[in-house]
């Protein structure tokens, strides 16, 4: 504990019973639990960089506010992060290999978000979604599954959770229920951590409270055979990410009974990179070289197959490195940017929705550019249809996503 090193993790301030908290989430999840430390503490914490020591933090404090700090408060503050295995150290690095082995092990990637962002139960999650179709913002009613001739290409639904965008979601799975009669679903996700390589495969099954939503095969297969390995190099990132599951546990509840399904889930990682350089995807041997074998794979496939994007919008706030607070003059200009960008997604244009983010210099941090586009290359001008635009902002504005239902029939 001489010299505490804070991991890489989420860090946002949060307000409970008018007290002002920092909040530690770690989106790898070796630590499940989020943690809450006094505002005031984040003056120590910012300093857990492994470079300086516990005196050097007493000194830094001093020089500061020309008092003392005792060094048994700094010492409780680093066991109470290393205790969520927060801290860089031993203690960390041996959980993280526990959990990577336990998962590469595994046939089945396990529910992470289950019990949080929806209930566990089949029966109660059941309950829930059909609720989502009613709900203010909803479509109005639950879907009527009778396995129509596939009328539908590609869905975009958001990813964030389903307590907060349910009813979104309802819009396109409502048109993905009705208008299809697909076997495999090709769930393009965005990656919320980096990864090596642009995209990421895995052949682990996908748990969901209605039982085991089988990975396909034959087309990760064929990905395989194609591609060679490197696109499961960063398989561990399946095990944390929640963008996939939500598409998953809404698949299986609208088809576990009714239809054998499968699924190959795709993680798509950052194009900050690239955005950064001012370079297009399309200019990438990488992007382009997978994207190319997932078209050619999906044309020698003689089944009926359903793109599906989980994809948020814009994440603004404080939350989210702005300035001002997500008042509702920000959301509403937000709102106008969100929809004059998803002008170019309606219309297929893989290019100029990339081109006006870049633009922007991703000013509004779109989270889904990545599957949206991904999506979009495969679909090779797709046209499509605008279900439902939604936001959520938390209470006094510190943070807000926006997010949208799309769909693009056959």
């Amino acid at each position: 504990m001489d010299y505490p090193k804070l991991r890489s993790v989420e860090i946002f301030p949060v307000e409970m019973e008018e007290r002002k908290l920092i909040c530690f989430r770690d989106p790898q999840r070796i630590a499940e639990e989020m943690v809450l430390l006094p505002q005031e503490t984040f003056f120590f914490v910012r300093l857990f960089d492994g470079s300086h020591s516990i005196r050097d933090i007493q000194a830094e404090y001093m020089r500061a506010f020309g008092d003392l700090i005792h060094s048994d408060f700094l010492v409780e503050i680093a066991e109470n992060l290393d205790r969520y295995y927060l801290l860089e150290n031993d203690r960390y690095r041996e959980r993280r290999k526990q959990i990577e082995e336990d998962f590469l092990r595994s046939p089945t990637r396990k529910l992470i978000v289950a019990g949080n962002g929806y209930d566990s139960d089949p029966e109660n999650l059941k309950a829930q979604m059909d609720n989502f179709f009613l709900a203010e913002g909803g479509p109005g009613s639950p879907p009527r599954v009778e396995g129509a001739p596939s009328g539908l290409k590609a869905v975009i639904a958001p990813h964030i959770d389903l307590s907060r965008g349910g009813p979104c979601y309802a819009w396109a799975y409502k048109e993905v229920a009705e208008n299809s009669a697909d076997e495999l679903f090709i769930l393009l996700g965005t990656s919320h951590m980096p990864a090596e390589k642009y995209f990421v495969l895995t052949k682990k099954d996908f748990a969901t409270p209605f039982g085991t939503l089988p990975t396909d095969p034959v087309i990760v297969g064929d990905l395989e055979e194609t591609l060679g390995t490197q696109f499961f190099t960063d398989e561990l990132l399946h095990r944390n990410e929640h963008s996939l599951e939500f598409q998953a546990v809404y698949l299986h509840y609208l088809f576990h009974d009714r239809r054998n399904i499968s699924i190959l889930p795709v993680l798509c990682g950052s194009f900050y990179e690239l955005m950064a350089q001012g370079l297009h995807p399309h200019e990438d041997e990488q992007i382009t070289r997978f994207i190319d074998a997932l078209r050619k794979a999906i044309a020698e496939d003689d089944r009926s197959i359903c793109l599906v994007a989980g994809a948020d919008l814009a994440h603004v706030g404080p939350q989210f490195g702005d300035s001002l607070p997500a008042s509702p003059a920000v959301m509403d200009r937000v709102k106008e940017k969100d929809l004059e960008m998803l002008d170019h997604v309606v219309h297929g244009d893989a290019e100029g929705f990339y081109e006006y983010i870049l633009r922007e210099n991703d000013q509004r941090n779109i989270c889904g550019l990545s599957p949206i586009y991904t999506l979009l290359r495969l679909l090779d001008d797709g046209k499509g249809n605008l279900l439902n635009y939604s936001q959520w902002t938390d209470q006094g504005g510190a943070g807000a996503v926006t997010f949208a239902s799309i769909a693009f029939p056959s």
